[in-house]
């Protein structure tokens, strides 16, 4: 007699079809909402519901899973209940709990799914451990799955472990593969690609990796609808690109982006982050009244902060904030500053920032602004760490900007040297007009007598020697000495290069 097939209770299916949408509130909701009307749900919707909570609260996620073992003789809901407690107990740093239930699921798992399975979360273990060879060798052993969510979700640890190894170009390099391979089935691959796609904003946003911005662009703008859960990842994602744009000189693009980066804020961190962002380039434009309206909206939210409790990369507003008011409020510029110090390390196990020495480079960049702006001893001292960082992990526009501000500091012309080769990337940004205006402002303009001056205006409005001549009343010989003794001036050879020359230094005559 055949044995009935037992179907899923309605509200189990709304939950499953939550879960893979990455909505893990509204999934885990359901599950409560069905116990407390009386369902006796299955031990597989149970283990989904762990599931649910791991995305969550991995402390709840253990105690649940530890109240709800498996019956001896059901040999793969063991394996996976130990995988899950393997998860957990791996997030709360209890790596010796965590290996005893990781032996324990590698014992039961048979199909090659199950064990690329397992050796993904074995890998992510070791990265949470910190040891990157283990990571990458059991990364290596998810190759006995050769599906294609395996092998997207292979490239994203791949590129999440270079990522800890500071390799961030080979990271979104790898980034960019996992992205590509998802192409157009994101709905099969939704939580693979919400993290590829906040991850390769950020390392766009950072990397002189054309690519990496444009394909970030592009996955952003998708009709793609990013659940609540994940709002500090689409969060970033559009703070990534809009940075990304202005970067490229499109700073009407980086405030269209910012404004929707506040419209999901996550919290009021980060909230107060995009003001202080839109203030940043709102006084670049020359907006200083708008500047200062965001900064002071900033301000009353940080009041109603609790940085302790910020976990993760939104602490860094107070650094930017710290930045934002020093010009008009020294003390509370410094006070910021100590409240960043005197915080616990970031808790998050998926802090972009966790592993690295990105935020300490950011600090260090914060207090050398601060203490430059003030005229205080340590300045140079403090933005010569930010550059060692920023220039060995090759994030070059932050490298720049942070030997701009040595410039100022130290008054070598080395660093404005260092801050042009950074820079170069970055033709249309801010910083390189920054440069622009630093050259022009220190570089003396050449004082010509009255007929070479002339000879120049009328090269510059592509006059030939003949023509200058003829208009002058010289002969074209005595035309071509004044043209030796301009080029002398401006140290040039070449008509080309001398009108460029006299473009850089913003002496172009006015045409008539």
């Amino acid at each position: 007699m055949a044995k009935k097939q037992l179907i899923a209770p309605r509200w189990v299916d709304e939950m499953r079809g939550l879960f893979e949408r990455c909505q893990y509130l509204a999934a885990g909701d359901v599950y409560d909402q069905a116990v407390e009307s009386g369902a006796s749900p299955s031990y597989e919707a149970q283990l989904l519901a762990a599931r649910i909570l791991l995305k969550r609260d991995e402390n709840r996620a253990v105690a649940f899973l530890i109240r709800r073992p498996p019956k001896a003789n059901a040999s793969r809901e063991r394996a996976e209940w130990a995988l899950l407690l393997a998860i957990g107990y791996a997030r709360m740093r209890d790596f010796e709990r965590a290996d005893h239930h990781f032996e324990m699921a590698q014992k039961l798992a048979r199909l090659p799914a199950d064990r690329a399975a397992l050796a993904y979360q074995f890998a992510r273990r070791y990265m949470l451990e910190g040891k990157l060879g283990e990571a990458r060798r059991y990364a290596g052993d998810m190759a006995c799955d050769k599906s294609l969510a395996a092998r997207i979700k292979h490239e994203l640890l791949e590129s999440f472990i270079l990522c800890q190894e500071e390799r961030y170009r080979e990271s979104a390099e790898g980034t960019i593969r996992a992205v590509k391979l998802i192409g157009e089935r994101r709905e099969d691959h939704l939580e693979q690609w919400f993290h590829a796609v906040q991850n390769l904003a950020l390392l766009g946003r950072e990397l002189a990796l054309p690519e990496a911005a444009d394909i970030a662009k592009t996955e952003v703008d998708a009709d793609v609808e990013w659940p609540p859960d994940l709002a500090i990842q689409r969060f970033q994602a559009l703070k990534g690109v809009g940075w990304s744009c202005a970067l490229r000189g499109d700073v009407l693009g980086c405030f269209r982006y910012l404004r929707a980066a506040e419209r999901t804020r996550p919290s009021p961190a980060f909230e107060a982050i995009v003001l202080l962002d839109r203030a940043y380039f709102a006084r670049i434009v020359g907006e200083t009244n708008w500047a200062c309206n965001e900064v002071e909206k900033a301000e009353v939210l940080f009041d109603r902060i609790d940085w302790s409790e910020a976990p993760g990369d939104e602490r860094v507003g107070l650094l930017l904030m710290a930045e934002a008011i020093v010009e008009h409020n020294p003390e509370k510029a410094h006070y910021f500053l100590a409240r960043y110090k005197g915080l616990d390390k970031m808790r998050s196990p998926v802090s972009l920032f966790a592993f690295d020495q990105r935020c300490e480079a950011l600090a260090a960049y914060a207090e050398g602004y601060v203490r430059l702006k003030t005229g205080e001893s340590g300045a140079e001292e403090a933005l010569r760490k930010a550059w060692v960082i920023f220039d060995r992990i090759g994030y070059d526009w932050r490298a720049g900007r942070t030997a701009i501000r040595l410039s100022e500091a130290t008054g070598k012309e080395r660093w404005h040297h260092l801050a042009e080769d950074k820079l170069d990337p970055y033709p249309r940004s801010w910083l390189a007009q920054e440069i622009a205006a630093q050259m022009a402002a220190t570089v003396a303009p050449v004082k010509l007598p009255r007929m070479q001056r002339t000879v120049l205006e009328m090269l510059c409005r592509k006059m030939t020697t003949a023509e200058i001549a003829q208009q002058l009343g010289l002969s074209p010989h005595t035309v071509r000495n004044h043209l030796k003794a301009v080029f002398r001036a401006y140290g040039v050879n070449n008509r080309a290069a001398l009108v460029a020359e006299v473009a850089g230094r913003g002496e172009m005559p006015t045409m008539a």
